[in-house]
């Protein structure tokens, strides 16, 4: 009677082994993935992507470069702040006033107002 217990015990551990084994091989690889998730979080994205895009702030004297993800209600004035600061220029003696942007493909003319004012374009 103890054989039989033993063998109907051995069977019942290597039944529930092998489940344990079959779900862990067959559950997702990370604690959370669901399928759809993607496709929320690639939504989420391609929303703020429609509201922001990315700009590069150069100061030609000294080569510094620096890129800023913008807004199109973002004004000018953001920009050079942000940008002195990025670009190590934020010292108190240093003039908001001494920096300019310009488009790319005109620099004669300063850019005043918002980003959508002046027309950038992602």
């Amino acid at each position: 009677m103890a054989a039989a217990r033993r063998s109907s015990l051995s069977v019942a551990v290597v039944a529930i082994v092998a489940l344990c084994l079959l779900h862990a091989t067959l559950a997702p690889a990370f604690t959370g993935s669901i399928g759809q998730q993607p496709t929320v979080r690639g939504s989420r994205v391609a929303r703020a992507a429609e509201k922001r895009f990315e700009v590069f702030v150069t100061n030609p004297s000294v080569g510094a470069r620096t890129r800023m993800m913008i807004s199109p209600s973002m004004t000018c004035a953001e920009i050079v702040e942000r940008g002195r600061k990025e670009l190590g220029f934020d010292q108190p003696w240093i003039k908001n006033e001494d920096f300019k942007l310009y488009k790319a493909e005109d620099e004669s003319t300063p850019l005043k107002g918002t980003v959508a004012d002046n027309e950038m374009k992602p």
